[in-house]
């Protein structure tokens, strides 16, 4: 294991983990009832009491969920924390705006909370005392920069407070200053990259950066691979959502991210029937933030989709993983009773430089579910050949049998949907 175990329970035996989850979890929901407007109103609805929840089984059975809309619409109504805020307004050390609006309070333990939570994702990526790490995430009222600005302080890094934007001061600090670790988004690194071949600085050989640390964007894996090689990096992909905080991150396998389950209890649930879904199943993220003073949030649906593994990684860690971020579950559906994203087929067909747009189209002829994706392709007498190869790649990637149809590029409609469900009265 090459990144640092930051605490205990990273390794800790699931029974264990899931005992410390489960006595949190009660104390959250106790507290959450006594402080929060929104969440008393909610638990009364219900027919609710605290005391009715005695397990994390009780919990995901009677606990309802909470959704973006609901957050959005009791500020809109109330500003400018709605029902939510369970402290008084001058217990309030640190205020930031999220798209929605949404604003997120912190009081001074949630401040130290989040900055022993971010912490593991610099030392899981090997980051140690020696690194200088540059912020390149934005400090303006969101969350971002700050945030990985505490973890890297966290750490013991140099901290360097870039922010977004200025391409050739950014590779010009980096050279100077001589910057070992990048935190940004993967398609601003990417643009440092080309700026700096402008500059007549050779990414690889003149700077001397060896992490990335990206966020707020996907890292499809064509991307990762590129940026890699441009600078000679490693790349670590972490998840998080600004209401909630930054959930997950990954390890020097790379396969999946580690949740941070001391602070978060997540689930993965059936969009349509909200009933959690099998382990390695698609479905939506749905967290409960375990310590959070001045705005906890209960069963929070984030409109994410992917699967969770509770598998031990190869480094050794025992936190339950998610792999990887599917997209948005208004584009997830269920075909031959497997969930399908687009992500996964894009992923599938971003690989192969010939190949350009795609379309799913999901239909239901008589009673079976028949899906087809159709692929633009450049070379039209290797249509077959690509048919073939694709049936494969899309069966290993989706887990079931799909048709392929080859077509030239520009058959697909500009403005046609990624996934087009021609179904009938279908539910999941």
């Amino acid at each position: 294991m090459s990144g640092k175990v930051y605490s205990e329970w990273e390794i800790a035996p699931r029974e264990r983990l899931r005992k410390l989850q489960e006595k949190k979890m009660l104390k959250i929901v106790e507290y959450a009832y006594e402080r929060s407007p929104f969440y008393k109103k909610k638990f009364d609805e219900a027919g609710i009491k605290p005391g009715d929840i005695t397990s994390l089984e009780d919990f995901y059975k009677k606990i309802p969920y909470t959704s973006k809309n609901e957050l959005v619409k009791s500020q809109r109504n109330n500003p400018p924390y709605g029902d939510f805020l369970t402290v008084p307004k001058e217990k309030i050390r640190l205020l930031f705006i999220s798209p929605g609006p949404i604003f997120e309070p912190y009081t001074g333990e949630d401040i130290k909370i989040i900055r022993k939570n971010l912490a593991k994702t610099m030392y899981t990526a090997g980051a140690t005392e020696k690194d200088i790490c540059q912020v390149t995430l934005s400090y303006h009222f969101m969350p971002a920069g700050l945030f990985i600005h505490w973890a890297a302080e966290e750490a013991g890094c140099t901290v360097i407070p870039a922010g977004t934007g200025e391409s050739r001061m950014q590779v010009d600090f980096m050279k100077k200053a001589g910057t070992t670790i990048y935190a940004g988004t993967p398609t601003f690194l990417k643009r440092l990259g080309e700026e700096a071949v402008k500059m007549n600085i050779n990414p690889k050989k003149d700077l001397k950066l060896r992490i990335g640390l990206c966020g707020a964007e996907p890292l499809p894996m064509p991307l990762r691979k590129d940026l890699e090689e441009t600078f000679g990096i490693e790349l670590f992909d972490a998840y998080g959502v600004a209401e909630l905080g930054v959930m997950s991150r990954e390890c020097e396998y790379h396969n999946g991210m580690h949740l941070n389950e001391e602070l978060f209890l997540v689930e993965m649930i059936d969009p349509k029937t909200l009933e959690k879904v099998a382990p390695g199943e698609e479905g939506e993220i749905v967290a409960t933030t375990l310590e959070r003073e001045a705005m906890p949030l209960i069963r929070y649906r984030t409109g994410d989709a992917s699967a969770m593994t509770e598998e031990t990684c190869v480094c050794g860690r025992t936190e339950a993983r998610i792999l990887g971020i599917r997209g948005r579950v208004d584009m997830l559906t269920k075909v031959k009773g497997v969930f399908i994203h687009p992500k996964q087929a894009q992923e599938v067909v971003e690989k192969f430089p010939e190949l350009g747009r795609l379309q799913i189209i999901v239909e239901r002829p008589e009673d079976y579910d028949q899906m087809i994706i159709y692929v633009e392709c450049k070379e039209s007498s290797k249509f077959a050949e690509w048919e073939n190869k694709l049936k494969t790649e899309f069966k290993q990637a989706l887990r079931i049998k799909t048709d392929v149809k080859m077509v030239n590029p520009g058959e697909i409609p500009v403005d046609a949907r990624i996934l087009e469900d021609r179904r009938k009265h279908y539910t999941l």
